[in-house]
């Protein structure tokens, strides 16, 4: 009976799980489908957010009313707005009101001076300086007063000798980013105070130089150019304009993303700064109306300005155009390459050119650049926002939107896809136009691409040899979409006629397709559109006869009039909008060279079932009502969303599949015998409803991947399963009629396994060598196969909600181990010691958990990296084991800290691990943190922190969470300053769905809050500051309900004090004797201290400080002693 009920229970919450799921998947299709996404931006023409022209970083008194003197007032002359630090509003917090400040600016000029570098604050002030050029491509002028610039980039000279006391007085990460900031900010191009006669000349050339540059951004804005700046900053970097080499730079990308005017921009700033510069512009199409030796001729008159040069030479020049052009500096802009040959004859050898020389060329070829340029910039799509600012500027008169066209324009710039000219290219189509008129041109775009466009997109296409245009055609009607890796389109589109391989990097090249960070071949929607267009201009008058068919109509009218030909390669169905297609049992008859077949629906989750629980478009959509008599032997990707027969055609070899999809299907059995499986790499039978068991696999010699996911009637795996040698993913989940899964092979390829909901599965051993990812959630299992520590790189181990009873205690040996879930476990009663790589632990709910086994010692639990660490409602918990666990979180906490302070400034928002966390059972917050109180304030001691040079602190808090009877979601904390409005950061604790039934201590280090709590420290009047907290639930509905929290504690950790409790841990673990007692030697007598356990041993502990060499207690009865050394 207690069986009976454990396994309804675990079937009813399965069941609620799928709910979950099915809505979830619901919420990430919306999202995916609207990834291109806008910021919190108003849609009317965006506000500019630049508040000042310049800032200016500086140092010290001499320099205020020197130098900078001279400089505002030229400033204020040439109405110029700068902001110096005496701008500063009173009781600003210095730090915020500063990098607000520099975030504002447009320009940044810093005087590097004797004293520059002994500031902790003009360091902090240049870090955030660089990562706005970085970022935003704010720019950055370096002058150099009364210093070497290279003392300067390498710390040098007196520079050496204050970085040396920073190394002492600071986190050495810390010094690493000053040092980093002065090398980037000072090979910048900028001025040198000795190349000038004085300060007067100096400040004239500052000033000239900078409101130049201040003309160039707002022509740059004139221009309607939209998100340049940060393009330019990083070409400008590239550029390294202190180096006295000939450098040649690249610039590729898309067509029409944008390559040209970013190198317009370029030329135009630098231009001023050589002896000679020249902007060729349509290479590719000026070389080919008058010939490359034409464009030779122009290129070099112009740098030499000489009308009538004669050159003659295609692999040279005159010897007089070469020496007089290798006395100059020149700047030269090669526009739209696409022929490394045109290269070899415009720009020939370096040495052709003078020192100094910039060379920039701008492509869609990646490969043209490949031995040419030292860099290559690669030129990304604007993101929603600007395409929408850049939009907007080229479809309303003087900028004056009209909010009718709201949803118009996001629909536009979605289209667009951050591409710059398509953006502008309906942005002029659109102005001035009726609503009416925009609603029929955005149809008109869904079948027909704008032919501006198509042209200009063309031409990448164009420069393709024939099986590269046919790859790419393969991708932009079958593929795209698909997510498929790299690996397995080449295995996909293998021919003896295609080198697919090389194809595809010329395509990635061509900036034609993405690939991403994980392999993933993607294509733009606007280079898609573009090649469904070559096709539709090239094909025949009948889809038929099409090599390659997507058009849903068009398929439609096929399929149904049965009209299919030996021509059709591929076929891409979407049937979502079909209501009812009778296909003939002989509709892929006359197609024997089909390879790739598509068929599926974009039909949600929840409308996939009718009410008597079958899939609703088994009733309508595609049918067979005669059957199928037949499949193309040349199939290579089979994906059949609903398949309506109970088995393939018995026909059907097989022998070419690569992919085969039959997800949603209602078959019985997949086919009959053993089939020669050659080439399958993913076999995916999800939701097969009615299917039992899987054929014999043993000839799918090269399978990676097999999924039978929610198939409710599934009873067996076939042996020959655990024979496959390629396999690395096998997902069983949801199979709740299976009941064993047992291997008696060590399998050596598999990486991931999952199980979860296969609420009948009791019998289960199945080990992996590579095995990374284990699912056993929700499952009838109750030990681990006795091989489980065989497993050594285990990430991952899911055993929630099973009937496990314990768990090996070889686990301790999985040296990659990283997460455990052992939630709602109720039959565990112990938890051996886990290794020091595990990050996360959630315990959750398991009610007869009593011992929790870690380290004997410190010096092993400083080995770890916690992040995550959960007890909630494990109220059966001895007080060994909570001790264990307050002395463990202590140690990761502080560890945490320590590890962190060195980012503290302004760079946390990067750390996506900024948070470590413990919770467990408890009413009272622990005695090692320095504050603790009931109420919901406390005033913490600052002092340490705020003077310019001392050490940031890390911050741990502790909340006592009480008892919460209701259901919810998370709870949500606001920590805030008193007296401060409007200043606070709030963070999130998921807590169990079911009530939380005794007080729990919540520990956390949360880098944001750190960050947070330090700023206000930097504030030289405050020494202490009252710290507040307020505490609210989420309930079920999604409501906040206030929480009164129990308890309330903070403990400031400087890295001494973490460094002093390392050194007490690690000696007091050296001198521990198995008996459990050390003994120390005084001064004047000798003492013995016994304890039983860790947490006595940890009591002990607390009461020890090293002082002047000696080891002294804080609280204890001996005072007045001090201990030298323990025995």
């Amino acid at each position: 009976m207690a069986s009976s009920k454990a396994f309804q229970i675990k079937l009813v919450v399965f069941v609620g799980l799928l709910l979950v799921s099915k809505f979830k998947g619901m919420e990430e299709n919306m999202m995916s489908e609207n990834s291109y996404s806008y910021t919190d931006k108003t849609l009317t023409f965006p506000a500019p957010q630049i508040k000042y022209d310049v800032f200016v970083s500086f140092r010290g008194t001499d320099i205020r009313q020197g130098l900078l003197s001279h400089l505002i007032k030229a400033f204020h002359l040439k109405q110029v707005f700068a902001f110096v630090d005496d701008k500063l509003e009173r009781g600003d917090d210095i730090s915020d009101a500063l990098f607000g400040a520099i975030e504002k600016s447009l320009i940044s000029l810093i005087i590097f001076s004797q004293d520059y570098v002994s500031s902790r604050w003009c360091l902090e002030e240049l870090v955030k300086i660089v990562e706005c050029r970085e970022k935003d491509g704010q720019t950055v002028i370096p002058v150099f007063y009364k210093v070497d610039p290279s003392d300067v980039r390498y710390q040098k000279g007196t520079f050496a000798n204050v970085f040396a006391e920073h190394e002492e007085r600071y986190d050495m990460i810390k010094v690493q980013n000053w040092r980093t900031a002065l090398k980037n900010s000072a090979d910048l191009s900028g001025f040198h105070s000795t190349n000038f006669r004085n300060d007067a000349q100096l400040v004239d050339q500052i000033v000239d130089f900078i409101s130049s540059r201040l003309n160039d951004m707002h022509q740059v804005k004139s221009k309607g150019l939209v998100g340049i700046h940060k393009p330019i900053a990083q070409l400008e970097s590239l550029m390294l304009k202190e180096s006295e080499g000939v450098r040649v730079i690249g610039i590729w990308g898309l067509g029409g993303i944008g390559k040209t005017t970013i190198a317009e921009e370029v030329y135009n700033r630098m231009c001023a700064e050589f002896e000679s510069c020249c902007f060729l512009a349509n290479v590719r199409k000026e070389s080919e109306r008058d010939g490359i030796m034409s464009l030779k001729k122009k290129l070099f008159s112009t740098l030499l300005n000489e009308q009538n040069l004669r050159i003659d030479l295609p692999k040279g020049l005159p010897d007089y155009v070469e020496k007089r052009l290798g006395r100059m500096k020149v700047l030269i802009v090669l526009d739209d390459v696409n022929d490394s040959d045109q290269l070899e004859t415009l720009i020939g050898a370096r040495d052709w050119f003078g020192l100094g020389s910039r060379i920039i060329i701008t492509t869609r070829d990646k490969q043209v650049l490949v031995g040419e340029a030292e860099e290559i910039y690669q030129v990304e799509a604007l993101d929603c926002d600007e395409s929408l600012e850049l939009f907007i500027l080229n479809a309303f008169k003087q900028n004056q939107f009209e909010m009718e066209y709201c949803e118009l324009s996001r629909r536009v710039v979605k289209y667009a896809k951050g591409i710059p000219l398509v953006v502008k290219v309906l942005a002029q189509l659109l102005r001035g136009k009726r609503k009416d008129i925009w609603e029929s041109q955005l149809e008109k775009l869904k079948r027909m691409p704008n032919k501006k466009v198509l042209d200009i997109m063309r031409l990448s296409y164009d420069d393709l040899d024939r099986q590269e245009q046919q790859i790419f055609l393969d991708i932009a009607c079958f593929f795209n979409g698909l997510k498929l890796k790299l690996e397995y389109i080449n295995v996909l589109l293998k021919d003896q006629d295609y080198a697919v391989a090389a194809g595809m990097e010329r395509l990635k090249d061509k900036a034609l397709i993405i690939i991403s960070e994980h392999n993933i071949v993607s294509m733009h929607d606007i280079i898609q559109e573009m090649a469904w267009e070559i096709i539709k201009d090239g094909s025949a008058e009948y889809p038929g006869n099409q090599l390659r068919l997507w058009d849903s109509h068009d398929i439609y009218q096929v399929l149904k009039n049965n009209r299919g030909s030996e021509a059709i390669r591929s076929i891409s169905f979407n049937f979502s909008a079909i209501k009812d297609l009778q296909l003939s049992q002989e509709v892929f008859a006359k197609m024997s060279k089909l390879r790739f077949l598509n068929f599926y629906s974009n039909i949600s989750q929840e409308a996939m079932y009718s009410s008597d629980g079958l899939p609703s478009s088994w009733n309508k959509g595609l049918c067979l009502p005669q059957g199928l008599d037949s499949l193309s032997n040349e199939v290579r990707y089979l994906s059949w969303m609903h398949y309506p027969l109970d088995s393939l055609p018995t026909n059907f070899s097989a022998e070419n599949l690569v992919i085969l999809d039959l997800s949603f299907n209602r078959m019985e059995k997949l086919w009959c015998g053993v089939k020669n499986l050659a080439n399958l790499r993913i076999l995916r039978l999800y939701n097969s409803l009615h299917l039992t068991m899987l054929p014999d696999l043993s000839k799918a010699r090269n399978l990676e991947i097999l999924v039978i996911r929610k198939s409710f009637s599934f009873l067996y795996v076939h042996p020959s399963v655990f024979c496959l040698n390629k396999l690395e993913i096998l997902d069983l989940g949801g199979c709740v009629s299976l009941r064993q899964l047992r291997s008696y092979i060590h399998l050596s390829s598999l990486r991931s396994l999952s199980l979860v909901g296969c609420v009948r599965l009791q019998d289960f051993s199945v080990t992996s060598e590579n095995l990374e990812g284990l699912n056993l959630e929700l499952t009838g299992i109750q030990q681990l196969p006795t091989s489980f520590g065989r497993q050594s790189k285990l990430e991952t181990l899911h055993l929630g909600l099973s009937d496990i009873q314990s768990i090996p205690e070889t686990i301790k040996n999985l040296t990659r181990f990283k997460y455990l879930s052992i939630r709602y476990c109720w039959n565990l009663r112990d938890l051996p010691e886990l290794p020091p790589s595990l990050e996360y632990l959630d315990a959750t709910g398991c009610t007869s958990l009593k011992t929790v086994l870690f380290p004997s010692s410190a010096a092993l639990q400083l080995k770890e990296n916690r992040k995550s660490i959960l007890f909630w409602n494990c109220l059966k918990l001895d007080q060994h084991s909570l001790g264990a666990i307050e002395l463990n979180a202590r140690i990761n906490l502080m560890k945490f800290a320590y590890q962190h302070l060195s980012s503290l400034t302004h760079d946390y928002y990067k750390d996506n691990d900024n948070e470590a966390i413990y919770v467990y059972p408890g009413s009272n917050v622990p005695k090692w943190l320095e504050y603790r109180t009931s109420h919901d304030y406390v005033n913490v001691d600052i002092s340490s922190s705020a003077a310019p040079h001392s050490p940031s602190l890390g911050f741990i808090f502790c909340f006592i969470v009480p008892r919460i009877l209701s259901d919810g979601f998370a709870f949500r904390f606001t920590i805030s300053i008193a007296e401060v409005e409007g200043n606070n950061v709030k963070f999130y604790l998921e807590k169990p769905l079911e009530k939380i039934v005794s007080d729990h201590v919540f520990l956390v280090y949360d880098h944001r809050l750190t960050h947070f709590l330090n700023s206000r420290s930097n504030v030289e009047v405050q020494q202490r500051l009252k710290i507040k907290v307020a505490a609210v639930t989420q309930t079920g509905k999604s409501d906040y309900v206030p929480v009164k929290l129990k308890g309330f504690g903070i403990s400031p950790i400087k890295a001494s004090e973490y460094q002093n409790f390392i050194q007490k841990m690690e000696l007091v673990d050296k001198r521990t004797k198995r008996a459990g007692s050390l003994t120390l030697v005084g001064n004047t007598s000798l003492e013995r201290f016994c304890f039983q356990d860790q947490k006595t041993y940890f009591d002990f502990i607390q009461e020890i400080n090293y002082v002047d060499g000696c080891w002294k207690f804080k609280h204890h009865q001996f005072t007045n002693y001090s201990y030298r050394y323990f025995i």
